[in-house]
């Protein structure tokens, strides 16, 4: 090379150099400029006033037009809705400027080395298609030295490119990784901050499922934009690139045209776009939906198995799922057809346009070939170069048209996030600790040692006023016991003390600033909430170990469970073991721990929220004497008389926004104040009567030191019936084993999975797997047409031949078409087969999940809780997306070799396909050696996206206790550190693709174009023919090409094949997780038939099918029956009793006794292992005739209040549909022309048994629906289980603990409306008062297996 030579190319070197980085700055300066710009608009619109509509409460004097002004979102049950508008690209550039701001070093970092990356694979791209032309100039000479030289230049280029394209996988997986983490934590800042994670679910309501946003639309959001900042920059610099090199050897005006094309083109698909950002939305938030209602199953499953809801829920689910379906349907409609549109012209006709450019430097340009051989194979060298510089520049130009559209189905998600974000901000910000004080409503807190309330105004976020200008104070070492029925706003006064709801008049002093709860105030709340630890966390919950002053040791939590009777939990869990205690421990043991966690705090002030409903009135005494003592003022939600004498004060609330005060002195009762009472006649002694029964027990408390609980009890003996035997050390406990199912081979699950997607060959799925084939066929022959064509093509440049030329263009349009409609259908069925599979086994998972009780079984019953919500979801969406994809990969290669492989012999003979399934072989043998277990490793990244999904959904179904806790930084440790650890575990996975990635990419992208040359040489040498005739040269040229096209072709179609082992070791993990699920679910089912000579332990469920009896009888008869949990205690020995229609029973003895645990059994739940029961009635069935253990005559209202979803009817009438109900109704009525009048007629009359009347009014029919969870109160809701009782009028009625929150009056009114309807009651409680409603009782005496049965008689 001549020094000017040398110079020129050293200037063009500069000059491309000066080129890319006066381009990548200006692409980085328009980026920062453009997201700080967004990022501050974004915070100029956070930083406006917010105004809440209950801040001018104040403003009115009654509240009336508050009330007016939330009723406006009172149908959708939306207090503030403020809609956010969909701004095409705006949330984009939001939600980027917030991750630019808080990218750091690392982001910076990876956003570079994306960045310098993309450089050297731009650089690379363009030395390899300059080194394959010389490549093909030396086959076609037939220069076998330098061919060798060139062939080491390529191995070593295809090495590092492999290298560079397996690190810009994974620099982009670790960007994704980081945005999400950036997203994630920006929200949790705000989400657990301030009690926003409660009022987001339960005050604001604007966002529905704030866990589908944070665990999926994020996660996705991120792959999708570091996926689109990754081809972008790839294509900003190969468009730099090219541009200037296709401009140093040929006319501007190629580029210029690419670029007018690429640009016609993208307006004409933008025009034609559909609104792909609001179809993303709608389709993540009805995922979210269907999520939240599996999510809701496992979290109420033992009410729901309780109340034999399945087949409600289960309709309800599959509503909800043809919804989703129905819409992803019309999602892949509408890619299918826009995707014909943007492929055509972006891509095929894109490439023929291309080809069309090449007509002028090689037909009369200054790449035109001259007459000697030389000249031509110089040619056929610049030809490919250029064919590759203006391929790649078309390509780059077009995806950078196409990133605004790519952009717009991102915005979707975008969309998501930018409301969760703002809105969290927002309900941060306006219930924030430094906010003590409303301007427009002179609402405020001020900070004392003493809680009082001065005119304060108690409005529910729906608008409902439920307290009345309350004036109150509270001095330390006072108790004050407030009361009233239920829904009249009792804890709803302490929902404003906490800062849960806004003050929306009147001033409150407490300790500590600000609206929330302070230390020195602790609450304890009527639902018990566990949280997921040790036992030792549950004592000293909210704080955590690090935030702990005085760390609690071994002696101190057993000095704190001594004082509630659970020290025998510390001997039967070990000390570390973490548990979901909500399902380890009762009822009432729950209740006791949170008792014991109020004696480790030690407050100055006590909330109790009816938190002793459960226990015995001996353990409520006692634990009211030892907080006396404490020195602890007490604050008490309850209906229970015998609490009157441990208060000072009375706090009656008439549930009309009236209330009175009463204060006990050494003299007479003296009543301070009584206000806002309305004159209502019969509704006023209905909403009154709770506050009035506890208002005569204080007055009677007055005259005596104590009330004497056991009033009752003494009225009546009893006489002992029979016992339980003694206990024989011979005989062992009967085992009960875990439910656990027996793991097939991964051979026997994928075939099991088969028969489920595509049961026959003939069936619908068969003829989509039939039509997938021919779209592959057809694609293949159109792949072959191509590389025909561009054989043809060099054969017509070397003679010149401009006519043929223009011809073969013709032929290409065509060619482009067809294969523009073939595409994006082979995609289009792709998606449809994996939709169709989806439903398929989410339809067989949900027959076997919905039958016997198994979503009970699966989470309660089995080894380790299994988390079927996400399996049934998610990971079966996953799994059927995967699997389409491996399927249709599938087809595709093996029709390739057939095909490519036939022609390849015409060429090269059996040595070229030898060299081929040699190399394949080879390839696959070695990945098969290297591969790791990315099977187990994708198993895991799932199970743990699962465990941080459920730790949000745990948070939002516990929100308003853990809200009163003061236990938002607590669950936010869980939850964060939950999601560091699927990080670190995501990161791990990273590394490992990155490292297999370079061997896989060489393998099977990068070193079969060597062996594609080296064929080629092959051919080259033993290719006959004078080499100076033009003719021979250009059927050399042709053959060249048509045999580089079709070997490539062949070799990428091994290369699918090889590549289809590692998705397929990925794809493992998914078919272990749901086939893991299908095999726990149908070892749930009573069929399950196992011989006892093959199994050394009893299986559960086959003890349940074979051990228990039915017989059609009139009473409840136990026979011998042992009552064993699960976890092999023993709970009751040998028990035996018959309840005959018109007796009752009450079942009483210690928490954690079995009084539950007896119903679990009775109920079907748990499995008998010893004797036999028989009940009355029909069994029902689950809709696919098999029997579910409940039966016609047995109604269950269990402890746990159900809420089902849907109107005020349905909760009436529930388990049972509208439909079901009507013929209910019609069976006891002759005529049916009103059929729908008499339900409702009967339906307001059960209401108006259980008091609950007014929620007609108060709600606004009986087809509202609402979340009736939030809208009701504990005790409305108990009495809405009443009211279901009386409905479904059965023979027997189980209650269990149901009536615990209702008023001594209510619940005997209740008792003895069940008498009058002739139902027999067997009652689980601790209350004295309901054993005059009861025949016998069974005491269960110390939960080690002894109980008596004793009758009961008036004294």
């Amino acid at each position: 090379m001549s020094s000017v030579q040398l110079a020129h190319a050293l200037k063009r070197k500069i000059n491309l150099f000066v080129f890319c980085r006066k381009a990548l700055a200006v692409v980085a300066v328009v980026l920062f400029a453009g997201g700080g710009l967004a990022y501050n608009h974004s915070n100029r619109q956070r930083q406006k006033p917010i105004h809440h509509p209950l801040a001018h409460a104040a403003d009115t004097d009654d509240g009336e037009e508050v009330a007016r002004a939330a009723a406006k979102g009172r149908s959708s049950g939306v207090l503030q809705k403020g809609k956010q508008k969909r701004g095409g690209l705006k949330s984009v550039k939001v939600v980027s400027a917030i991750l630019l701001a808080h990218m750091g070093k690392q982001g910076m970092e990876n956003l570079l080395s994306l960045a310098a990356i993309a450089v050297l694979r731009t650089a690379l791209g363009n030395r390899l298609a300059r080194v394959q032309g010389f490549l093909f100039r030396a086959a076609f000479l037939r220069r076998v030295p330098l061919f060798m030289q060139l062939i080491s230049e390529n191995l070593v280029l295809c090495l590092l490119q492999s290298v560079l394209v397996s690190t810009t996988r994974f620099l982009t997986g670790t960007l994704s990784l980081c945005f999400r983490k950036i997203l994630t934590d920006r929200v949790h800042a705000d989400y657990f901050q301030n009690l926003t994670y409660y009022k987001m679910s339960h005050v604001d309501h604007r966002i529905s499922n704030a866990e589908q946003r944070i665990a999926s639309d994020i996660p996705r959001f991120c792959a999708e934009l570091s996926d689109l900042i990754q081809e972008d920059i790839m294509a900003i610099f190969d468009a730099c690139l090219y541009t200037w090199r296709l401009c140093s050897y040929a006319h501007p005006k190629y580029a210029f045209s690419i670029l007018a094309y690429v640009l016609g083109a993208g307006v004409i698909t933008g025009v034609l776009s559909p609104p792909f950002g609001r179809l993303m939305s709608t389709e993540q938030q009805l995922e979210g939906e269907y999520r939240q209602l599996h999510s809701r199953i496992r979290t109420h499953s033992e009410s729901i198995a309780f109340y034999g809801g399945q087949v409600r829920e289960a309709s309800i689910i599959k509503q909800r799922f043809k919804a989703l379906v129905k819409h992803l349907g019309k999602v892949l409609h509408t890619q299918w057809w826009f995707g014909m549109i943007q492929d055509c012209f972006l891509k095929y006709l894109g490439a023929t346009f291309a080809v069309v450019l090449i007509i002028g430097p090689f037909f009369g340009g200054n790449l035109r070939p001259d007459s000697s051989t030389l000249g031509r194979a110089k040619m056929l060298s610049n030809m490919r170069y250029h064919t590759s510089v203006i391929i790649s520049l078309f390509q780059a130009m077009g995806t950078l048209a196409s990133s605004s559209r790519r952009l717009s189905r991102v915005s979707g998600y975008a969309d998501r996030i930018r409301e969760l974000i703002m809105v969290a901000r927002e309900l941060r910000i306006a219930g924030g600790s430094k906010v003590v004080s409303n301007r427009d409503s002179d609402s405020y807190f001020v900070e004392a040692k003493y809680i009082e309330f001065e005119g304060v105004k108690v409005v529910t976020p729906t608008g409902n006023i439920l307290v009345k200008d309350l004036t109150l104070k509270v001095e330390q070492g006072s108790n004050l016991l407030i009361t009233g029925p239920n829904g009249s706003g009792k804890s709803s006064l302490f929902r404003v003390l906490g800062g849960l709801w806004p003050l929306v008049a009147g001033r409150i002093a407490k300790p500590g600033t600000g609206a929330d709860l302070s230390h020195e105030i602790f609450y304890v709340p009527q639902r018990p909430y566990m949280a997921v630890g040790t036992l030792r966390d549950q004592l000293i919950y909210p704080l955590t170990s690090a935030e702990e002053t005085k760390p609690l040791m071994i002696n101190g939590m057993r000095e704190l469970l001594k004082n509630v009777d659970l020290e025998y939990l510390l001997d039967r869990y070990p000390l570390e073991e973490e548990l979901n205690w909500g399902d380890e421990l009762s009822l009432g043991e729950q209740q006791r721990l949170g008792m014991a966690r109020l004696f480790y705090h030690r407050p100055a002030f006590a909330i109790l929220d009816e938190c002793t409903s459960a226990v015995t009135t001996d353990m409520e005494q006692r634990f009211c004497n030892k907080v006396r003592a404490m020195g602890t003022s007490c604050v008490t939600i309850s209906h229970r008389p015998a609490l009157v004498a441990f208060h000072d004060t009375v706090l009656s609330l008439d549930g009309e926004g009236g209330w009175s005060v009463h204060y006990k002195r050494e003299n007479p009762l003296t009543l301070l104040e009584e206000k806002n009472n309305h004159e209502d006649g019969e509704l006023q002694s209905d909403c009154k009567s709770g506050a009035m029964v506890v208002q005569e027990h204080f007055l009677a408390s007055t005259t005596k030191d104590t009330h004497n609980d056991s009033q009752a009890d003494d009225a009546y003996v009893s006489t002992i019936l029979a016992t339980s035997p003694p206990p024989d050390p011979l005989i062992p406990i009967p085992l009960v084993p875990r439910l656990k199912a027996e793991p097939r081979t991964t051979a026997a699950r994928v075939s099991s999975l088969a028969k489920i997607l595509v049961p026959t060959i003939l069936g619908k799925q068969g003829g989509q797997l039939l039509a997938v084939a021919l779209l592959v066929v057809s694609r293949t022959w159109i792949s072959d047409r191509i590389a025909d064509l561009n054989g043809t093509s060099l054969k017509h440049v070397l003679h010149q031949d401009k006519v043929a030329f223009i011809r073969l263009t013709g032929i290409s349009v065509l060619q482009s078409v067809a294969s523009a409609i073939v595409a994006p259908s082979l995609r289009n069925l792709t998606a449809k087969l994996a939709l169709g599979w989806r439903y398929r086994l989410t339809e067989s998972l949900s027959k076997l999940y919905f039958q016997n009780n198994a979503y009970y079984k699966a989470v309660h019953l089995s080894e380790s809780g299994m988390d079927a919500d996400q399996r049934i979801t998610q990971d079966v969406d996953k799994l059927c997306g995967d699997l389409s994809g491996l399927v249709t990969g599938m087809v595709k290669p093996l029709v390739d070799i057939l095909w490519f492989t036939m022609r390849m012999k015409s060429l090269t003979g059996r040595r070229g396909v030898a060299i081929l399934y040699a190399y394949m072989f080879l390839g696959l043998g070695f990945l098969h050696a290297i591969t790791p277990d990315f099977g187990g490793l994708s198993s895991k990244e799932q199970q743990l996206e699962g465990y941080f999904r459920y730790a949000h959904s745990r948070l939002r179904t516990h929100a308003e206790s853990v809200a009163f806790f003061g236990g938002g930084s607590r669950e936010q440790a869980v939850v964060e550190g939950r999601f560091k650890t699927l990080l670190t575990h995501s990161h791990k996975l990273l590394r490992k693709r990155w490292v297999f990635g370079i061997a896989d990419e060489f393998l099977t992208k990068q070193l079969p174009h060597n062996v594609t040359w080296g064929l080629s040489l092959l051919y080259a040498v033993e290719h006959g023919g004078d080499r100076a005739q033009v003719s021979v040269q250009a059927e050399l040229a042709h053959d060249l090409r048509f045999l580089a096209s079709v070997v490539s072709q062949s070799f990428l179609a091994f290369g699918d094949i090889m590549e289809l082992y590692r998705k397929f070791v990925e794809l493992s993990g998914g078919i272990t997780r749901v086939s893991e699920l299908e095999e726990l679910l149908r070892a749930a089912q009573n069929d399950t038939k196992i011989p006892k000579s093959s199994s050394p332990s009893p299986n559960p469920l086959l003890m349940i099918e074979q051990q228990r009896k039915f017989p059609v009888n009139n009473g409840i008869v136990f026979s011998e029956v042992d009552i064993v949990a699960p976890g092999q205690k023993l709970l009751a020995r040998k028990l035996s009793f018959r309840i005959n229609s018109g007796q009752s029973l009450l079942v009483t003895g210690p928490n954690g006794s079995g009084k539950t645990s007896l119903f679990r059994v009775l109920g079907g739940l748990w499995p008998i292992v010893s004797g036999s029961i028989a009940k009355p009635g029909m069994l029902l069935t689950d809709g696919n005739n098999e029997s579910t253990g409940l039966s016609h005559e047995i109604f269950y209202v269990p402890q746990r209040p159900y809420t089902a979803l849907g109107s005020l009817r349905d909760q009436l009438i529930y388990p049972l549909t509208l439909a079901d109900a009507t013929r209910k109704v019609l069976q006891d009525n002759e005529q049916d022309s009103y059929i729908n009048e008499l339900l409702d007629q009967r339906l307001r009359s059960i209401l108006e048994d259980v008091r609950l009347v007014y929620l007609l009014e108060r709600e606004g029919g009986w087809d509202v629906t609402a979340n009736w969870e939030d809208m009701l109160s504990l005790g409305e809701q108990q009495r809405l289980g009443m009211a279901r009782l009386f409905f479904h009028h059965p023979k027997f009625g189980i209650l269990d603990e149901c009536t615990n929150a209702t008023s001594v009056d209510v619940e005997e009114s209740l008792y003895k409306r069940a008498q009058a309807l002739g139902i027999a009651v067997v009652t689980i409680s601790q209350r004295p008062a309901l054993i005059p409603y009861h025949s016998m009782e069974l005491r269960l005496i110390d939960g080690e297996g002894g109980w008596e049965l004793r009758s009961i008689k008036q004294n």
